[in-house]
């Protein structure tokens, strides 16, 4: 996967962090990976680095169905963190978050 420009979605279930800060604390949205994305960003290193969850960023407000540790699929532009704000080493600027209605193949595979 490339950083922005370039347009990516992705699953997985959302998580709301805290974090610590100067002025205080930061709550922020994560979203942990269904699978692990490899990412392609020249400023960071010439080979793809592994990352499992993302900082998502540029959304005001969640649809009320989606609360922590919904499955959700993310369509949005990656990029990598540049300051003490950014709590992952990859953020994605979402375009569309929706949840995911769809059986997870996890829990089809254990009901069998």
């Amino acid at each position: 996967m490339f950083t922005q420009p370039v347009k990516h979605t992705l699953t997985g279930k959302v998580h709301f962090r805290t974090y610590p800060n100067a002025e205080g604390i930061d709550n922020v949205p994560i979203l942990t990976l269904d699978r692990t994305a490899y990412v392609y960003s020249p400023a960071q290193s010439f080979l793809c680095q592994p990352a499992n969850e993302l900082q998502l960023v540029g959304i005001s407000e969640f649809p009320e169905n989606v609360v922590e540790g919904s499955h959700v699929s993310v369509q949005g532009k990656l990029f990598g963190a540049a300051n003490e704000r950014d709590h992952t080493r990859f953020l994605m600027n979402v375009i569309t978050l929706l949840p995911d209605n769809q059986p997870h193949l996890q829990t089809e595979e254990n009901s069998r």
